[in-house]
Formats: C-alpha cells, structure tokens, sequence
C-alpha cells in the first residue's frame, strides 16, 4: 500500500501526484550537488541528512509540510495494519507498565521502531560473540563512571564497533524471522554500543508485553513490525528521499575511509533511520503540543555547533549547567535566535553536545511549568524526544537543517542552522487555559 493510496483512502490526499513529480524534477537538477557535498542530510531537499542547503531562512519550509503528509499516510497504514495490536500494547503500557499515558501515533512510532531494531541489528545481535558485547558493556560503563579513563575507553570502544560490531549491521536473522526468544539478545547488544539508550526502553516496553502473549502471537507481532518497516523504508525512500541524498555518498565515500572511531555506529544510519526520525518528529510534536502550549514558561535549547568557527571567541555566560548568550557577536546565529526569543517571552540555553542533554532535562523535570523545545540534529530527535516524555517535560523539537559538528560529520565544522521562522511559529501559538 503506497502512501498515496493511504491518504486517499483516509480521504486526506493532498495533491501527492504534482507533488511527486515536483519532488522528482528537483531531485534530479540537483543531484550532481548532492553527490559534491559534504551534508549527510539535508532539508531543502539538496544534500542529504540536513533540511537545507543554504543560510536561507524558512529554505525548508517545504520540508515540514512533506513529513506532515507522509506522517498521517504511515499512522493511517499503521493502523489499518496494526490497529488491535496498537490498542492493546498502548493498554499494556499504560496499565501495567505504569508509563504516562502517550498518544497513538506514539505506540505507532514504538511498533516501527521495533520493526527497525530487528530488520536492522537483530542479525548483528546474533552473530556478535558473547565475549564482544560484554567489553563494550564494561567499556561504556567505564567512560561514564569514571571520565578520566574517557580516551581510553573509547579507543576501545572504537576497536570493537569497527571490526566487530559495525560490519555485522544489516546482516539478516540466522532463520530469517523474528522470534521472541532473539529479543533480550538484541537488547543488550544494543545497550552494549551505547547509541541506543532510550530506544531500548521502548524495546524492554515490548519485551514485557511480548512475553505476555502467546509464543506464537508474540513471534507474529514481531514480524509484523518487520513486514511494517519494510514497507516505511521503501514509502519514505519515495517520499522523503530527497532530504537524504546525501546518506548514501557519505557512507560509501567519507564514512567508509575512517580510522578507530567510537561514532561509528552513530554516523553509519541508513536513510530510513534518517526518515524515521522526521517522523517522529512530527508524531512526537502533534502527541505533546497541548501540554506544550498550556505552560507558562518556555525554555529552548539550541546546539552549541550553531556557533559554528565563532566557538573560539564565544563569550557564553556560563551558571552550573546553564550556557546562554552574551551577545558578543552580531553575526552569531544563537544571537539573533536569543533576540527573537525574548521577544516571546523565551530564554534560550546552549547545549555542548547530545552526551550532557539528560542533565539540562533533570531542571526541567522538576518544573512542570516549564515547557522545553529543543533543536538538535535529526538522529538526536526519536531519543531525545522519548527521554523528554519519560520525564514527563512538555516539549517540542525542531530538527536542525544540516548536520555540521566536527565532532561527526565535518573535518572542519561549520555553523549549523535551524528554520527560523518555524521555531517562531511553534513558539509564538498562545497559551491554552
């Protein structure tokens, strides 16, 4: 069932045939840019896992109106797929788990999701020896307990994910299907790369629900989260292509030439992870948006990468964890962000990287009048988005436009970007009573 005829079925079609002929026709003028460029994703559509290709504001306007569409063609397929098995694991969650009650189009995300972890690294998690995914337990325990040991920790962390946990990604099951007793295996090989920490507490929710069914209905929900995801890979691949053009070039070219790194993991995503998480998004959005609006205070939390070379000379007010602007520099996006924030009666805070994002959350977390939107890079949204529901912190997200930390993606950083005008818009909605 391709997303067109969901969303005409749904009686929701919105001009998808122009639309996709549109898409194509600029897909196609474009691509010899996109294989040039350096952006793994982008959202105007150019360059692969950012959202544009260029400093212009609101260039990827056109980006949210596509995963809008796409979002209510996969929920509606979902559905007419999944329905009762969506009912009762939302139910299961709820009422024995003792989880706040989420949206449906968020057990939804949870079932793709779960076809995503088994089609992808269910066969890695099989054929991985035993002894390998102990160390890198022991090893990612070590650079968070003790951070003295950090560096080299992570050397060997960068060894294990490149000759033993990396190559074995994509690898099919030993028998081709999903089977129950293969899920507590993926779940500590996962826990074991340290990439997947909120992701495996969704995969533990179904572990719980899983095994209180029958081994056979148990093993059928599996494969059919499978047989799901397949069908989103190939429908977004079709719909939201065009924003990661740039996925497969970095894979086979910059990716493909690296040393020892620990990100291996992180920055080898295939272009469905990368839809996916525009999904959720827009489904994690739409589920939080009324408790967002109902808060008094708005707080946003924007990448220090959005300062891009200016780092150097950034004169940040530093209080505990809180980073906010000086003003220092005119030219400096978190600037003007800042300005047009305070305007809204928002304070703006600076993240230096995802790994210190749980910390600025716990403040958070103890003030529920607080409502927290946060920027960051498209593989950070389906995490960070459910660590905010767990913490039960109104929220919103917008994913940055490209991707261009040092850290990641760049031998040389630049300054990374957000749409603008739509973190205007999301922030500007009133409050609801």
């Amino acid at each position: 069932m391709v997303l067109r005829a969901v969303l005409s079925r749904c009686g929701k079609a919105r001009r998808v045939s122009q639309h996709a002929g549109d898409r194509r026709t600029r897909s196609d003028a474009r691509s010899a840019e996109c294989v040039a460029s350096h952006d793994v994703c982008s959202l105007d559509d150019a360059r692969g896992p950012g959202l544009r290709s260029a400093p212009e504001w609101g260039a990827s306007d056109e980006f949210y109106s596509d995963v809008s569409w796409v979002s209510e063609g996969v929920l509606a397929e979902i559905d007419l797929r999944a329905a009762s098995l969506i009912d009762r694991y939302g139910q299961y969650v709820h009422a024995e788990l003792r989880e706040a009650e989420r949206s449906r189009g968020e057990y939804s995300l949870d079932l793709l999701m779960l076809g995503l972890a088994l089609g992808r690294y269910a066969g890695a998690a099989d054929s991985t020896p035993g002894w390998v995914v102990a160390l890198a337990h022991e090893l990612f325990w070590l650079r968070r307990e003790a951070p003295h040991t950090k560096s080299l920790a992570d050397l060997g962390r960068a060894a294990l994910i490149r000759f033993f946990l990396a190559p074995r990604m994509g690898r099919g099951t030993r028998t081709g299907q999903a089977q129950l007793n293969r899920l507590p295996r993926l779940i500590d090989w996962l826990q074991a790369t340290g990439e997947f920490e909120q992701e495996v507490r969704r995969l533990n929710n179904w572990r719980s629900f899983l095994g209180a069914m029958a081994p056979g209905d148990a093993d059928g929900a599996m494969s059919l989260s499978v047989e799901i995801f397949d069908w989103f890979e190939r429908e977004a691949a079709t719909a939201l292509g065009a924003y990661t053009q740039g996925v497969p070039a970095f894979l086979a070219g910059e990716y493909a030439h690296r040393g020892l790194r620990e990100d291996q993991i992180f920055c080898g995503r295939q272009p469905a992870e990368y839809h996916l998480a525009m999904v959720a998004s827009e489904v994690m959005n739409q589920g939080l948006r009324a408790q967002f609006d109902r808060t008094a205070h708005k707080a946003v939390l924007v990448p220090a990468c959005m300062r891009g070379p200016r780092a150097t000379t950034c004169r940040a007010h530093v209080f505990g964890v809180d980073i906010t602007c000086a003003g220092c520099d005119a030219g400096c996006p978190i600037n003007r962000i800042t300005h047009r924030m305070r305007l809204l009666g928002a304070t703006v805070y600076l993240v230096p990287h995802s790994s210190g994002f749980s910390r600025w959350l716990e403040r958070w977390q103890r003030q529920p009048d607080t409502g927290v939107l946060a920027v960051a890079c498209l593989l950070n949204i389906l995490p960070g988005g459910y660590e905010m529901r767990a913490r039960r912190i109104p929220s919103q997200c917008i994913p940055l436009d490209f991707p261009g930390c040092q850290k990641h993606w760049r031998t040389k950083g630049i300054a990374t970007g957000l749409n603008e005008d739509r973190l205007e818009q999301v922030m500007a909605a009133p409050n609801q009573d």
